[in-house]
């Protein structure tokens, strides 16, 4: 899972991220910038470990590249390659192609060029933090609610500038208007097989 910043993983993905531990399924988090632009980059690693132990997925992994500097390398392609193929990741989740954060975006170049690269059977799942994506899977999160409540509560520093936990809330709420009236939250996802990527980036 590629966070391009501390936060994104939980806003974007904590329900799905807390919804494989409780199944058995090992979740890694992977964290690109230090986030040093949006405060300080150790305070804003201490709250993605808290954050961390309300999911219950173990440590996050820090990369500390440059907040607002991420760029889509080849070098980076087969780190993230490297990864996936010594824990065998079969899914990555990262940000979707229509965010605006220029970081969110090149960390969605860099999934999709390493999961094409790994090929079958890795897929991506693009997920949404700054702007609603077109998703073909809504995740029903209820039973993991008050967890990513609690993980997103965990990012002080960022909650300061702007309440975006209170948006993301309302995002997860809105994502439940095409299903059955018990689903109380639900996070959208864009599901890609790997040998689509290609025809998808055709498409854009």
């Amino acid at each position: 899972m590629l966070a391009p910043h501390p936060d994104d993983e939980v806003f974007g993905c904590g329900g799905a991220i807390a919804s494989h531990v409780g199944l058995g399924v090992p979740v890694q988090v992977v964290v690109l910038t230090d986030g040093g632009q949006g405060g300080q980059a150790a305070e804003r690693e201490a709250e993605c470990r808290a954050a961390a132990s309300y999911l219950g997925y173990g440590e996050p992994v820090f990369w500390r590249l440059p907040d607002r500097g991420l760029l889509y390398t080849d070098a980076l392609v087969e780190q993230v390659l490297a990864l996936m193929q010594r824990d065998g990741v079969d899914m990555v989740y990262a940000p979707s192609p229509w965010e605006v954060h220029s970081d969110h975006r090149q960390a969605c170049a860099i999934a999709m060029e390493a999961v094409k690269r790994q090929g079958t059977p890795a897929r991506l799942a693009f997920y949404e933090v700054g702007v609603p994506l077109r998703p073909n899977v809504l995740l029903d999160i209820s039973p993991h609610w008050q967890a990513k409540h609690q993980a997103m509560r965990c990012f002080g520093s960022q909650l300061q500038r702007q309440d975006y936990a209170r948006h993301i809330e309302a995002l997860n709420v809105f994502r439940t208007y095409t299903l059955p009236p018990d689903v109380k939250a639900a996070e959208a996802y864009q599901l890609v097989e790997a040998t689509d990527l290609g025809k998808l980036q055709q498409a854009w």
